[in-house]
């Protein structure tokens, strides 16, 4: 599967379908660097065994290095790919970089952590809402519906605001330019606005407006094409 990239020196992109890889799609479009991208179908909600011939996790992303050396996580991936091919530092990952990379640290790690631990809690309850046997679902549905929304709902919310209040007036996060920070966060405000976690567009427009600033720029778009779907709720 890899021996192609490998005499072409090329990295390989992991890529399953409707998953966070997106957002690792995205970044390589950014950066206008040839790459072979490996799609893979989710099976049941869930990344097909096959990845775990890849990585122990079984999950993706995953990049494989034109090296040859497998990196796991998104943060890392994205940290990886802009030392190492964003020269000019347009991203703010290159040897000119001038960006506060502490700040770049914290809200990378609060997209991941903090508001990512979030949504995947919520969608969680949303499974067990959604696939419960209809004749438990009268029993199970307030309970679900209760956690979300009085529960999770509002401790989201309060990490959607931290994130307006971080956006400011900028464009991106760091800057003129998408930087490391607004790739890892965009899945997990994807998140946010397919499940309807929060309403962006009344109660948090600046990071509305940077969504479909991001969802507008031609890398992510091309970034569609070559996936193979990208679907939060449906999809998953």
């Amino acid at each position: 599967m890899f021996v192609k990239s490998h005499l072409h020196h090329l990295p390989i992109l992991i890529h399953d379908k409707h998953s966070q890889s997106q957002r690792i799609l995205w970044l390589l479009e950014e950066l206008e660097i040839d790459y072979d991208v490996v799609l893979y179908e989710r099976q049941k909600g869930r990344a097909p065994p096959e990845l775990k011939k890849i990585h122990s996790q079984g999950k993706s992303p995953v990049l494989v290095t034109a090296e040859g050396r497998t990196i796991a996580e998104s943060s890392a991936i994205a940290t990886y790919l802009l030392r190492t091919y964003d020269k000019s530092g347009r991203f703010g990952g290159g040897p000119n970089e001038t960006a506060d990379w502490v700040r770049d640290e914290e809200l990378c790690s609060f997209g991941a952590t903090s508001l990512g631990c979030l949504t995947i809690m919520n969608y969680i309850f949303w499974i067990i809402g959604h696939k419960t046997p209809w004749i438990l679902k009268p029993f199970v549905s307030p309970f679900t519906i209760g956690i979300n929304n009085y529960a999770l709902g509002p401790v989201i919310c309060s990490a959607v605001e931290h994130l307006e209040n971080e956006l400011g007036d900028g464009p991106y996060f760091m800057g003129t330019n998408p930087g490391r920070a607004d790739f890892v966060i965009s899945y997990p405000m994807d998140q946010v606005a397919a499940a309807n976690m929060a309403d962006l567009e009344k109660d948090f427009p600046k990071l509305a407006a940077w969504r479909k600033r991001c969802t507008s720029r031609p890398a992510w778009i091309r970034a569609l094409e070559k996936g193979n779907g990208y679907d939060w709720v449906n999809g998953i």
